[in-house]
């Protein structure tokens, strides 16, 4: 008993400690002054059990016989335990269950990449029906089996039209819709499989999509068919399960450019992707490449070798690994397999920021130690980790940190990054908030009703602009199709309508004043790598100038905010000192009062009544 207190006051007096420690250098929260706590004492209690108990057993066993028990009664814990485990000497060790996305190999969507007409390129024939299009649909996707094809050009969405929204509009719509669950009984993929006559072998495929007749959206595309006519379909699409797309290509003809942006390394898929875009570019010809790598986590290194080996000589080094097995660090290789020539591109550049981590990095260091790429942003993550994944019964598996990966100097970038040959701050600038925007209050808006044209619904109209859900040319102070499904995704989105109607209330006004009136203080992020890029591209010199430029300008904005800061703290130090002189003088004043007040009492006191 005398261990277990002394060990107990030992325990309280560190948490003492630590939390004065806490307050002066705010090193140890409470939460982890508790848990020290709660640790020893569950060591007293090992300690003492071991010591007293009349059964006899070790410490090891009686942990063990302690976890079994544990999880005995408590099955669905072992996933919060192992992870406890994995992660308490390495931060990316970890248990997954089956059902987490970062071991699927899927999104939850319907499948489809969309893009607006604007995108395309002058000679594109879509540019003569402008509107928002499928520019792809991912194989196997809901879209896919549904038969929603790249082409598809979108009129409507569950009766919705939506032929006057911009790209961010449509988006809204699809993430929020359906607006309430449906009779599965009108979908026609329900009545095909209702049928007796079934095809089983495609119900084998739909089973795997994960698809909700009650939430299906019916998509009204129009579809330039084969003979070269023009068709309208209505098509039923349930969000579900569909291959990740990590690899988008943009071309910039112009200046000869593409630009390749890598979202992740989710599958061995994304190799794929990346030589697909690749086949693009070298038959466009580009004399330049642009690799954006920004807020890439990184995923499948075997994904990023692949990728690395498409401009490299076969067995050539490509960087060091470092394993417990190994006494000397390993060569990793260059694989065999289809060249492309990176003597094609003039520029090779690679968009990094600090949110570049793992498989990309690595990708980032090949390609500049290899091909002579420009890392073009900010310093990078720094996780020249690799995990190996052990499948386990039921689908879970776990990670355990298994390798370093080393440049080919053999030093180590974990958790120092890559550094950037030209450095590049983020930037925002203001908002252009635009002029002559028509009155919009709560006295007019009653004006706003469907078929009306006036100054109100110029004025709602312009304000859907300025949140980007509604194209420039609807902007027309008439109030139609376009308006109506702005003012409904607006009620959805921001008042949280389940099944919002087009009608404008006065709590919409109210709402919709207070959103554009914090467009006037808002500041937009620049793209600083890209333009940085794009100026290089063109001309080196000026490029570098540009950053070197924004570096100035981050500096300045800097300053200005730590001037910011120490104005503020003055502030704040003078107002505290006014307060506390205040204070003083009050309490100078209660206690001249009461000296006064006692004087008082004893002169009367010391005055002898009036004789009768």
């Amino acid at each position: 008993m005398k261990i277990f207190l002394k060990k107990a006051v030992a325990a309280l007096l560190c948490i003492c400690l630590l939390s004065s420690f806490a307050v002066t250098a705010s090193a140890m929260s409470q939460a982890e002054a508790m848990a020290y706590s709660n640790y020893y004492l569950l060591q007293d209690i090992i300690d003492i059990y071991l010591e007293t108990s009349l059964y006899e057993t070790d410490r090891e066993t009686l942990i063990n016989t302690m976890l079994f028990n544990y999880l005995s009664k408590n099955p669905l814990m072992v996933g919060a335990l192992a992870n406890a485990l994995l992660s308490a000497n390495d931060p990316y060790s970890a248990y997954y269950t089956a059902q987490d996305p970062l071991l699927r190999q899927t999104s939850a969507s319907y499948g489809i990449i969309i893009a607006d007409s604007e995108s395309f390129e002058a000679d594109d024939a879509r540019k003569k029906r402008p509107g928002i299009y499928i520019s792809e649909v991912i194989e196997g996707s809901n879209a896919d089996f549904a038969g929603i094809r790249a082409g598809d050009r979108f009129v409507a969405l569950d009766g919705v039209n939506v032929e006057g929204l911009t790209l961010s509009g449509i988006k809204y719509l699809l993430n929020n819709l359906p607006y309430k669950r449906k009779n599965e009984a009108d979908s026609a993929l329900y009545k095909e499989f209702a049928a007796p006559d079934y095809d089983a072998e495609r119900f084998m495929q739909f089973t795997l999509l994960s698809w909700d007749f009650t939430k299906e959206v019916t998509m009204t595309i129009e579809r330039i068919s084969d003979d070269g006519t023009l068709q309208t379909l209505d098509i039923g699409v349930s969000k579900g399960v569909s291959a990740t797309k990590d690899v988008y290509l943009t071309i910039d003809k112009e200046n000869s450019t593409a630009d390749i942006q890598i979202s992740a390394f989710n599958s061995m898929a994304t190799f794929d992707q990346f030589k697909a875009a690749l086949d693009t570019v070298y038959a466009q010809g580009c004399k330049n490449l642009i690799i954006d790598l920004r807020d890439n986590p990184g995923g499948q290194a075997d994904a990023a070798l692949l990728m690395a080996s498409l401009f490299v000589d076969e067995g050539k080094e490509l960087y060091y690994t470092r394993t417990r097995a190994d006494n000397e660090p390993v060569p990793t290789l260059s694989s065999a397999g289809e060249k492309y020539d990176p003597a094609v591109f003039e520029k090779f550049l690679i968009l990094v920021n600090e949110n570049t981590a793992s498989a990309a990095e690595l990708l980032a260091y090949i390609y500049r130690s290899q091909l002579g790429a420009k890392l073009i942003g900010k310093t990078t993550f720094g996780k020249a980790l690799g995990q190996t994944a052990y499948q386990i019964s039921g689908g879970d598996s776990f990670t355990v940190t298994t390798l370093e990966i080393l440049t080919l100097d053999k030093t180590s970038y974990n958790e120092i990054g890559l550094e950037p040959d030209i450095y590049v701050p983020d930037l925002t600038e203001k908002y252009v908030f635009p002029t002559g925007l028509s009155h919009f209050n709560h006295v007019n808006y009653v004006d706003i009703v469907p078929g009306a044209q006036n100054d109100a619904v110029l004025a709602l109209e312009q304000r859907f602009g300025i949140l980007g859900i509604i194209r420039p040319e609807r902007i027309d102070g008439i109030f139609d199709d376009a308006t109506a499904t702005c003012t409904r995704i607006y009620k959805n989105v921001t008042m949280n309508e389940r099944d919002p109607s087009d009608e404008v209330t006065y709590d919409m006004v109210t709402k919709m004043t207070a959103t554009i009136n914090m467009y006037k203080d808002l500041n937009v992020a620049i793209d600083t790598e890209m333009n940085v890029a794009t100026l290089y591209i063109t001309n080196s010199s000026r490029g570098k100038r540009l950053a070197a430029e924004y570096v100035k300008a981050f500096e300045k904005h800097q300053k200005e905010l730590e001037e910011q800061r120490e104005a503020a703290l003055k502030e704040y130090e003078e107002e505290m000192r006014r307060e506390k002189e205040e204070l003083e003088n009050a309490q100078e004043n209660i206690t001249g009062e009461n000296t006064e007040t006692n004087t008082e009492a004893t002169d009367l006191a010391e005055t002898p009544p009036n004789a009768e």
